[in-house]
């Protein structure tokens, strides 16, 4: 309970309390101890306890450092769209939508197809499906609802690709 007060883990103040036995025992007759063992072992999870979250701090602020070094490269590559890297990201992204696209229903792939790639105004698309605006524009909000949903782990990539094209 000492030990967790500083790390508030359960599993590794039992650990480090688990250590300072194992050490105490090791090195029985190489110790003077002009405390108390009790005092001694306090003392010696304490100092595990702080090593550990020092240990443990400067891990955290290494593993940021390099996440924040790894986003810059990417943000960089993602900036220079002559990088292969960035063609076959902007390659993978359109494979995706157009798996997306086709795997919507018929109708709503269609009408979505007439809006986004023909250029089709939704009366035009109505007119030519023999449906009604208003069912065109259900199709289209359907078909973008789905892009949506299937495209979010992308969203990121998607941003990047559009903000270098602009």
């Amino acid at each position: 309970m000492f030990a967790n007060k500083f790390l508030g883990d359960m599993q590794v103040s039992r650990d480090l309390v688990q250590d300072a036995f194992f050490a105490l025992w090791e090195k029985a007759d190489q110790l003077e101890i002009n405390q108390s063992p009790k005092a001694y072992l306090y003392q010696a999870v304490k100092n595990s306890c702080l090593n550990y979250n020092r240990h443990l701090s400067i891990k955290q602020s290494a593993e940021a450092e390099i996440q924040n070094k790894i986003s810059k490269l990417e943000k960089q590559v993602y900036k220079n769209s002559d990088s292969p890297y960035y063609s076959l990201i902007e390659l993978e992204l359109e494979e995706k939508i157009n798996e997306v696209i086709e795997s919507m229903p018929d109708k709503c792939r269609e009408v979505f197809k007439l809006s986004r790639f023909e250029n089709l105004k939704n009366k035009e698309i109505a007119k030519k499906l023999n449906i009604s605006v208003k069912t065109v524009e259900k199709h289209i909000s359907k078909a973008l609802f789905i892009l949506r949903c299937n495209l979010a782990d992308y969203l990121g990539v998607l941003l990047m690709v559009l903000i270098t094209k602009l």
